[in-house]
C-alpha cells in the first residue's frame, strides 16, 4: 500500500470524504476510473490495475447497499458494548448475527479502552432499549448498556413501486449496470437511470463495503471543537493542510451536521506513525480546537440480514 493507493481508496467515497454512516463508509457508486484518475495524477489505466490489485488482495472484494432505516419507519442508533479480551469480541461479533436489527459492528480501541460500538435500527427508543439489554446479556457481567440515537439523513421522497423495485434489484446485484437495472425491474434505460440516481440523491440507499471487504490499517482521527460555529474556520485552515490521499469528513458523526462540534475525521494509515502525529499536532494547534482524539479500527462485522425486506409490501424483482 503506498500513497497513491490510499488516494484512489479515498476517491470512492462522495466528494473524496471520509462520511461514515451508521458506522460504515459510504462509496459512491457513480464515480468513474477516470474522474479517480483526475483526481490522483495517474492515467485511467494504472487506476483499474490498482483498483483490481486492491480487490484481488480483500480490501474491495464486495459491494453492498444498505437502505435507509427510515424507510421501514426506523430510526439507527449506536450502543458501546465494553470489550476485556481479544476472545470476548470475537464471540459477541459471532453473536450479533442473531440479534435483529444490527446493521453493522465496528472494534475499535481508543486512546484508554476497547469496544464494539454496534449500530442497530429500531422502531423506536423502547425497541432500542429492548435490543441493548439484549446485547447488555452478551457481555460476560452483564453489562447495563444505553442505545443513544445515530443520526442519519432520512429519505426524502416516499418510494413508489417502481423506486421499490429498483432497490431491490441493488439489493442483490450492488454493482449492476444501468441496463441490468432496466432489465430486471422491466423499465427502459433513461428511466432506471432517473431511478438510480433519484435513489442517491434521496438519501434512498447507500453503498458500502460488503462483509468479506478486509478494513486498511487506518486511524480514525476526531477533532471537537469549541463550538459548532468554529466549523468553517477550522476547514478553511485544514483546506491545504492534510496529505492528498488524507479524506476529511464533515458529517457521519451520529449527530446532524449543524449542531455537532466535531469537524474532522481523517483516515490516516495506522503504520504510518510520523504522518499520523504530525497531522494531530497539526489539528491540535489550530485555533477553536478543543481535543483531538484518535482511533485504531482492529476489525469490523456486517450484518445485511437486517432490512427486513418479507415486511413490504413490494415483491422482488424475478431473477
Amino acid at each position: 500500500m503506498d500513497a497513491l493507493d490510499f488516494g484512489i481508496y479515498r476517491f470512492l467515497s462522495p466528494g473524496g470524504e471520509a462520511r461514515f454512516w451508521a458506522g460504515r463508509r459510504v462509496l459512491d457508486p457513480r464515480i468513474t476510473p477516470r474522474e479517480i484518475a483526475d483526481r490522483v495524477g495517474l492515467s485511467e489505466s494504472a487506476v483499474r490495475t490498482r483498483i483490481r490489485h486492491l480487490t484481488e488482495a480483500g480490501y474491495l472484494r464486495d459491494r453492498m447497499v444498505v437502505p435507509n432505516p427510515s424507510l421501514i419507519g426506523a430510526t439507527a442508533y449506536v450502543v458501546d458494548v465494553p470489550v476485556r479480551a481479544p476472545s470476548e469480541a470475537e464471540r459477541i461479533l459471532r453473536d450479533l448475527r442473531l440479534v435483529g436489527g444490527v446493521i453493522f459492528t465496528r472494534d475499535v480501541l481508543d486512546e484508554d479502552r476497547r469496544s464494539l460500538q454496534v449500530f442497530l435500527a429500531a422502531e423506536g427508543a423502547i425497541a432500542a432499549s429492548r435490543i441493548a439489554a439484549l446485547l447488555g446479556r452478551l457481555t460476560p457481567d452483564g453489562s447495563a448498556l444505553a442505545a443513544r440515537p445515530y443520526y442519519l439523513p432520512p429519505c426524502e421522497v416516499e418510494l413508489s413501486p417502481l423506486l421499490w423495485r429498483v432497490v431491490y434489484c441493488l439489493r442483490s446485484r450492488p454493482d449492476a449496470s444501468l441496463a441490468e437495472i432496466a432489465a430486471s425491474a422491466r423499465v427502459s434505460l433513461k428511466t432506471a437511470a432517473r431511478c438510480f440516481h433519484r435513489l442517491l440523491d434521496a438519501h434512498a440507499c447507500w453503498w458500502t463495503h460488503g462483509p468479506e471487504s478486509e478494513e486498511f490499517p487506518l486511524a480514525l482521527v476526531r477533532a471537537d471543537l469549541r463550538r459548532p460555529s468554529l466549523r468553517a474556520t477550522v476547514l478553511a485552515a485544514l483546506s491545504d493542510g492534510p496529505l492528498p490521499w488524507m479524506p476529511l469528513a464533515r458529517d457521519g458523526f451520529g449527530v446532524a451536521p449543524e449542531l455537532t462540534a466535531t469537524i474532522v475525521a481523517g483516515l490516516v494509515p495506522a503504520d504510518a506513525p510520523v504522518a499520523l502525529e504530525r497531522f494531530l499536532r497539526r489539528l491540535a494547534g489550530i485555533d477553536g480546537v478543543a481535543t483531538v482524539r484518535r482511533t485504531f479500527a482492529l476489525g469490523s462485522a456486517a450484518y445485511p440480514a437486517w432490512f427486513p425486506e418479507r415486511s413490504l409490501p413490494v415483491r422482488r424483482p424475478r431473477a
